[in-house]
């Protein structure tokens, strides 16, 4: 992978990014007291942007799963943080896990400029950012998980936001279940039919 390969420092937060679907500021705002490796989920408790942090949009703290890939890229990233931190002679790692390297958190506009350089130098199309946060939950719908486990993992307001948004991909993902419900009504009929077809036809005698 182009960015695994040239921009490495980063690879980490566009692997949380793909794998999630965390916004942007969550993203920037995530700690590593907000990983749960046992559980394999991440608390998402803080947005950070404009130099500050608040909470996640419409106020809503969330849970999000962690796939075995991510996880195991961010064991690896602490395990080099501890080691960096020893280096330096520090008790712990810093508590953000997306920094400048200066213990401050990345600004917006630079982590997007990286991923536009990122884009170019694989030879791919720009795109935003925000644009990772859409592919994660289309990819999910399209492979039939449920809107209301995509709605909780990108922390929408309502399931009505996953629904106008992602609609498309949430209606191609359940036509086989009409066929086959179509296959087994069809079914139904003729057993039906094949019933009153055996039922012997009585003879009413002539007076």
């Amino acid at each position: 992978m182009t960015c695994e390969e040239h921009y490495s420092d980063y690879f980490p937060f566009f692997q949380t990014s793909i794998h999630t679907g965390l916004r942007l500021g969550e993203l920037l705002g995530v700690k590593w007291g907000d990983v749960d490796f046992k559980s394999h989920f991440i608390n998402v408790q803080r947005t950070y942007r404009r130099k500050s942090f608040g909470r996640p949009k419409n106020g809503k703290l969330r849970r999000v799963d962690m796939a075995d890939e991510l996880e195991t890229t961010l064991k690896r990233l602490l395990n080099r943080r501890k080691k960096e931190a020893l280096e330096k002679g520090k008790g712990e790692v810093e508590e953000l896990i997306f920094h400048d390297g200066t213990d401050n958190p990345m600004e917006q506009n630079f982590i997007r400029r990286i991923f536009k350089r990122a884009l170019k130098k694989a030879g791919l199309r720009e795109i935003r950012l925000h644009s990772l946060r859409h592919t994660y939950a289309s990819l999910l719908l399209s492979q039939g998980v449920s809107p209301v486990y995509v709605k909780e993992q990108m922390g929408h307001h309502s399931i009505s936001i996953t629904v106008d948004i992602y609609g498309h991909w949430i209606s191609s993902g359940h036509r086989d279940a009409v066929n086959r419900l179509s296959e087994q009504v069809s079914a139904s009929h003729a057993q039906v039919s094949q019933r009153k077809t055996a039922q012997p036809i009585e003879i009413t005698p002539l007076s």
